[in-house]
Parts: structure tokens; C-alpha cells; sequence
């Protein structure tokens, strides 16, 4: 449960930055969607506002010469022209796909009015050449409908402009939103990563520690054995006084590793992982056997770190062959190239040919103190050094059969170089080992 909420935690942020993109990019679709409503609502209005004005040009034009016919008796022959001209537009403005958004079922049914009285009373009176009043009164009622239609076109379309800038505010008000959660997220990112930084550097010294202990114990036990053998009566053995010598000088090289982590600089001092290799088979003469590739023995690592890393690994392998008729120990070490995330690891395998665990066994072999070994054993070895490996963003597996022996392998991300094929040596060192196949 605690891995899960662990997890979730550690994506807030990255959830938190893909909905603040997701708001942005919605926000100025959106925005730009407002706008080109706007654009269209202003269009629309001036279409219809522009006919409407023809409308009531023509219509004034039709009430002139019918005005003028009433007192004179003379119908200007330009009135049938004006006449199919509103006649015109009116059907025109009828037909507008959009015409419905801005007008009102009352407005609508003006406008058909106005077009039925143009048909039914005004046009028979202009053909007969007669009455003219009655068209007059008819064509003031005309004209007073057509500004009816007029003011309503302009009510809606300012209601509608209005609209949009609301939701053109809201989205803006969206995107500011969008910002501020980016920039959380963005924060609680910073901050979770600064705090995942000393949690691991924490992590990295308690893990150092566990292995100072772990390495010391057996050292500390010699030396209690020595000083409770030690009689002002009775001489010690040269071979006793060797073996505490040799207790006392691991101690003193195992403090001085120590030192040398707690006082390191930011920049940790690095080796080429081949010669820290050859320097320990110099150190442990005829103990393990060793094959690494040209790009691993040039990859620089961790001094320190890496040399007690090792050091545990191969004391780990030791054990497991106690008893055994000529044991042997192999260590390969290989620089892998994963070409679709476009990053190489350092792989470095220790291989005993040993009993083997069990796989239920080997799944805990890096639980902390649990351990095969019966004695003063702290059982802290694997799990010391699974920790130091997760430090430098690395993983360490343990690949065990009954019968077959064991493979401790160390993946650790390193720099991109030219990495080179390492079946064939990984493959050596499982046929001489006699062990299964690690993870890959």
C-alpha cells in the first residue's frame, strides 16, 4: 500500500503539468473558437442589418411616390422597380440560413407580414392606379415594422457579443488556472526531487554503514578473541599474533575507506572499473577469475563505493563455496546498450558455482538480516549492497538455482559510449559457472 501511495505521490506533479497543458491547449481552442463566434455574430448582423436597410430605403422610396401620386395623380413608373426590389430582399432576408438565431417568432412573423402585404395590398393598388391612399396607410404601418426589426436585430446581436465575452473571459480565467497549476506542479516537483535527492544521499550512508558494520564484525571478533587469549604468562603463537595483525589492518583499511566516504567531495573521486577490478584480484590473488569487455574496463566508477561493493560480493561467494573442492569464483563485467531507451548499463556479475538457493530463498536474499549462515552473521551483506546499488540508480539481482550455483549481477545506468556485444562473455561465464540465465 505504501509502495502504491509512494508511486502516486511521485506522479502528482507530472499529472499536475500534462492537466495544466491539457487546459492550456483547451483554453485557447476555446478562446479562438469565441473569437470566430464573434467574428460570425458580427458578420451575421451586418448582413442582416444591411437588407433591413435596403428594406426600408425601398420601402421609403414606394411611400414617396405613392405620396406623391395621391396628390398629383401621377404614379412614377420607377415604383414597380422599387417594388420587386423589396420584394427581393424581404425573401432574401427570409431565406437566411441563421436568420432565426436573431430574430424572435414575433420579428419573423413581421417580416412575413410585410411581405404578404406587399403582395396582397400594395401590389394591386400600384397596378390599378388607384387608392392610393389606402396604400399609404398601409405602407406606415410597413415601415414602422421594418424599425421594429431593426431594433431587435441590434438588441440580440449586442446580447450574443456579450455572451461571447463572458465565455471569452471564463476560458482566460481557465488559463489562468492552467498557468498556476503548472507552476504547483512544477514546484512540488522541484521540491519532491530535492527531497527523493537527500533521502537517497541518506540512504546511501546508511547503506555504507550497514556494510562498515557488517565488513567489521568478524575483524572486531578476532581481535576479541586475541585479547581474551592474551596472558602476561603465556606467549601467544606467531600464528595468532599474525592472524590479529592482519584483523587490525583490515580494520584500519575498512576505517580509512569510511573516512574517505564521509569526507568525499560533491565530485566523487572515479576509476576505470578495470583497474579497481585487477587492483582487488592483486589484493585477493587466485580467488576469482576475472573477464570484463574493452568499454566496461574504461567505464568509470565510484572508488570507493564500488571496491566494497565488490568486496561484499565476492566474501558472499566465499562463503557459499565453503566446503567445497576447488571453488571458483567469476567475475564479468560488460557495458549494454538498450536501443530503444537509448541509454547503456554497466553490468557486472559475480558467479560461484556453488550450491545454489532455492527460489524462495533467493527472492530474499536481500531482505534485511536474513541470511543462510548461522554464527554472529548480520545477515545485512546483500541488503547493504542492493541499497548502495539503488543509490547510484542501479539494480542488483540475484539469480540462484539448487545444484547450479549463483549470479549476483549489478545494472547500473552509465554515460553513453560505444557499447559493445556482451552475449558471448555473459555467455562464457553461465557455461563455466554453470548457472541459469540472470534477468537480463
Amino acid at each position: 500500500m505504501k509502495s502504491l501511495s509512494g508511486r502516486l505521490f511521485a506522479a502528482l506533479p507530472y499529472l499536475g503539468m500534462a492537466m495544466a497543458l491539457s487546459l492550456s491547449g483547451w483554453t485557447f481552442v476555446q478562446s479562438n473558437r469565441y473569437r470566430q463566434e464573434t467574428d460570425a455574430i458580427l458578420n451575421q448582423t451586418y448582413e442582416i442589418q444591411w437588407r433591413a436597410a435596403q428594406i426600408r430605403e425601398r420601402l421609403l422610396r414606394v411611400y414617396g411616390y405613392l405620396r406623391l401620386a395621391d396628390e398629383t395623380g401621377k404614379l412614377d413608373p420607377d415604383i414597380d422597380r422599387q417594388m420587386a426590389l423589396v420584394s427581393v430582399n424581404v425573401a432574401q432576408l427570409e431565406n437566411l440560413p441563421y436568420l432565426r438565431r436573431f430574430f424572435p417568432d414575433h420579428e419573423t412573423e413581421l417580416l412575413n407580414t410585410i411581405r404578404q402585404t406587399l403582395e396582397q395590398k400594395i401590389a394591386p393598388i400600384v397596378q390599378s392606379r388607384t387608392d392610393y391612399s389606402r396604400a399609404i396607410d398601409d405602407m406606415s404601418k410597413l415601415e414602422q415594422s421594418m424599425y421594429e426589426i431593426s431594433s431587435a436585430t441590434v438588441d440580440h446581436s449586442m446580447t450574443l457579443q456579450q455572451t461571447a465575452s463572458i465565455d471569452i473571459a471564463a476560458s482566460r480565467n481557465w488559463f489562468i488556472f492552467a498557468i498556476a497549476l503548472g507552476l504547483g506542479a512544477t514546484l512540488y516537483l522541484i521540491v519532491s526531487q530535492r527531497y527523493a535527492f537527500v533521502r537517497r544521499r541518506d540512504q546511501h550512508m546508511r547503506s555504507f554503514a550497514s556494510l562498515f558494520a557488517h565488513m567489521t564484525r568478524s575483524r572486531v571478533t578476532a581481535l576479541r578473541l586475541f585479547l581474551d587469549r592474551a596472558r602476561p604468562d603465556k606467549p601467544l603463537s606467531d600464528e595468532i599474533i599474525k592472524a590479529a595483525r592482519g584483523a587490525a589492518a583490515e580494520l584500519e583499511t575498512i576505517t580509512d575507506s569510511l573516512l574517505q566516504i564521509a569526507y568525499v567531495p560533491q565530485n566523487s573521486p572515479t576509476v576505470p572499473l578495470g583497474q579497481l577490478l585487477e587492483d582487488l584480484a592483486k589484493d585477493r590473488p587466485g580467488i576469482f577469475r576475472l573477464l570484463a569487455d574493452a568499454a566496461a574496463r574504461v567505464q568509470p566508477v565510484p572508488a570507493t563505493p564500488f571496491r566494497l561493493l565488490v568486496n561484499e560480493l565476492i566474501d558472499n561467494a566465499l562463503a557459499a563455496l565453503s566446503g567445497i573442492e576447488n571453488p571458483g569464483i567469476f567475475v564479468s563485467a560488460t557495458v549494454k546498450r538498450r536501443r530503444f531507451l537509448r541509454r547503456n548499463y554497466l553490468v557486472l556479475e559475480v558467479a560461484d558455482k556453488g550450491a545454489g538457493m532455492a527460489p524462495a530463498i533467493a527472492e530474499k536474499a536481500t531482505a534485511p538480516f536474513f541470511s543462510t549462515r548461522a554464527g554472529n552473521h548480520t545477515g545485512l551483506g546483500l541488503t547493504a549492497c542492493s541499497q548502495m546499488v539503488s543509490t547510484l540508480r542501479g539494480k542488483l539481482i540475484v539469480s540462484s538455482a539448487l545444484g547450479h550455483g549463483t549470479i549476483v549481477q549489478v545494472r547500473i545506468p552509465v554515460p553513453s559510449t560505444t557499447a559493445t556485444v556482451y552475449g558471448s562473455i555473459l555467455g562464457k561465464a553461465r557455461k563455466w559457472t554453470g548457472s541459469p540465465r540472470g534477468s537480463p
